[in-house]
């Protein structure tokens, strides 16, 4: 799961797309809101509202959406602005608003908002205005919350999490220019649901039968919870079937979801995955494809499915992709320093996709979007 302290990554818009993201919510907010060209010599105004065009709003985006000291950043950002701000006061001007990517604090008295507020409040007196203001980030993320989808996807790159699963899993969004992002979820998605569309039960011969057709969920045992305050006190809660309760999980981070499913061979483990990968890759699919028995699943996760066996052999430097070849390719052995586990999904994903993914996209695409790993076939693994 995306462990960002951020909804919204305004960051990764930059100072130009923040700029316009603010005018189409401020715009879509009031009817009477007046953006103004972005990058020109605006007079310190980035729009204006009122038939007189007496209320100014000015933009201040931070690179890091952070700064050490907020209240001195935007009180310098005021100053700055000193000159700008007395014409417009000699023009009509009467309030006057920041908007910034910068989140603030709400403790009475104390927090950024009210110290802020304090500093403003003598500014405008200071200038001649009936109120200076500041949007926070906090409001920002308020506006789009109430946006409609169609703003939401224009500024798909600050999307992170479960707005960011919604914009991958949008079919509307087909054939549109979309992001590298999105192409390679869809991508990857597209080939392990054909991998996985079949049972892969090597101790009988089924493997031609679909995964959707033959499977039936297993009784998962008991769960046992360890009492926070009595920690020598456990309990066990029934789970009912296990495909039905790791479907209904929603971790809020990664911690929350680390499971290991134990059996003998034979038993349904690497059907179980297969099943619990398919229901989440369902919504990265066409809808013609998904299976009217698979349930729904309110929030879906992104899942990538490996085998551990192969893992193992790519780490030995056999090509786990050549599926043509009856003796697969073999290098040297892979150096420790580049056999981590994100340098193997570089490699299932480039596979999948068909254009070089490299080992930080594959961090920066966990770091995004909520993402399901399910590493099977341990028993299966042969160490040398």
């Amino acid at each position: 799961m995306p462990e960002s302290r951020y909804k919204y990554l305004y960051e990764r818009l930059g100072d130009h797309n923040f700029q316009l993201l603010a005018s189409s919510l401020l715009t879509a907010r009031f009817a009477d809101f007046v953006p103004l060209p972005i990058r020109q010599a605006d007079g310190g105004r980035d729009g204006l509202r009122g038939s007189e065009r007496s209320l100014i709003y000015q933009v201040k985006w931070s690179v890091n959406g952070k700064e050490k000291d907020p209240i001195k950043w935007l009180d310098s950002a005021v100053a700055g602005e000193a000159e700008n701000i007395r014409r417009l006061v000699s023009e009509g001007a009467r309030r006057y608003v920041l908007v910034t990517n910068i989140p603030s604090t709400g403790k009475a008295g104390t927090g950024t908002f009210d110290k802020l507020n304090v500093l403003l409040d003598q500014h405008a007196k200071a200038y001649g205005l009936e109120e200076m203001t500041c949007l926070w980030r906090e409001a920002i993320d308020a506006m789009v919350d109430n946006s409609d989808d169609g703003l939401l996807w224009r500024y798909a790159d600050m999307l992170a999490g479960w707005e960011l699963i919604r914009y991958l899993v949008a079919e509307d969004r087909a054939g549109q220019q979309d992001s590298r992002l999105r192409k390679l979820v869809r991508k990857v998605a597209a080939v392990q649901w054909d991998e996985d569309e079949r049972v892969k039960f090597s101790q009988v011969d089924i493997d031609r039968e679909k995964v959707a057709d033959l499977f039936i969920d297993v009784h998962a045992g008991k769960l046992t919870v360890r009492d926070r305050r009595s920690p020598e006190l456990l309990t066990h809660q029934p789970l009912g079937g296990a495909a039905e309760y790791l479907l209904n999980v929603v971790p809020t981070t990664a911690r929350d979801w680390n499971t290991v499913v134990r059996g003998a061979p034979g038993q349904g483990k690497s059907t179980l995955s297969q099943y619990i990968s398919q229901v989440h890759r369902s919504a990265f699919v066409p809808a013609i494809l998904r299976p009217q028995t698979f349930p729904a699943v309110a929030k879906p996760l992104f899942p990538v499915r490996v085998d551990l066996s192969d893992y193992a052999r790519w780490m030995n430097g056999v090509d786990v992709f050549d599926t043509e070849s009856d003796a697969p390719t073999k290098t040297k052995k892979r150096p420790i320093a580049m056999a981590g586990l994100e340098y193997f999904l570089a490699d299932v994903m480039t596979y999948a996709a068909g254009t070089p993914v490299a080992p930080a996209e594959v961090q920066e695409l966990f770091a995004l979007v909520a993402t399901l790993i399910v590493l099977d076939g341990l028993d299966e693994v042969q160490c040398p």
